[in-house]
């Protein structure tokens, strides 16, 4: 009776750890799917957001380029003495509304000199550039995470398929030297798990 008993306990021992095990692999499993979604919006987010900024660099460019002999032309007729409003000029918006103002407080400056007409040019494609490179570190971040649970997944499958065999081996000692292997590896797969933030 006493044999039966220890028996019937070792074997409820086992099945109770099985069903711990698969459930934390189970959960392993699911966050490494969930972080690597995560990465791949923040992935998403990032190459847009480089498109988008690239687009506005490029038109900044292409506007701040036509304005410069613009800019010439008007500093030419101010220094004249010639309305530097008279006549039509190929400027662009940004260059009538900001830039002009500064040419008629400073006449010898340069149109990169005119801080108003640059920011508006420029601190766009900044923004959106740094914004993207938020973007990309949570990609880095949350990629290492779904790293991470993958390796788990697959330590956690070993710690099982250690318990599979303990259950029906005849040695004892060497069915609890098993069983005390994969509890090791399940303890340390659970401290790194726990560890982990955890995505719903």
């Amino acid at each position: 009776m006493n044999k039966f008993v220890k028996l019937l306990t070792h074997e409820i021992a086992i099945v109770a750890l099985l069903g711990i095990i698969s459930v934390t692999t189970a959960w392993a499993g699911v966050q490494s799917s969930l972080h690597g979604g995560v990465a791949s919006d923040a992935l998403s987010i990032y190459q847009e957001g480089l498109s988008e900024a690239d687009n506005i660099w490029i038109t900044s460019e292409l506007k701040y380029r036509t304005d410069m002999p613009v800019w010439a032309d008007k500093q030419t007729k101010l220094n004249q003495g010639s309305n530097m409003y008279a006549g039509y000029s190929a400027g662009s918006y940004e260059f009538y509304v900001l830039a002009m103002p500064c040419l008629e407080k400073a006449p010898e400056s340069q149109l990169a000199d005119c801080k108003p007409y640059m920011d508006e040019l420029y601190v766009p494609y900044q923004q959106i550039f740094e914004q993207s490179g938020v973007a990309l570190q949570e990609y880095e971040t949350e990629g290492k995470y779904s790293n991470r649970l993958q390796m788990l997944t697959a330590l956690l499958a070993v710690s099982l398929f250690m318990l599979g065999i303990a259950s029906v081996i005849k040695s004892k000692k060497l069915a609890v030297a098993i069983v005390i292997g994969a509890m090791f590896i399940w303890l340390f797969s659970f401290a790194v798990l726990i560890s982990i933030p955890v995505v719903l």
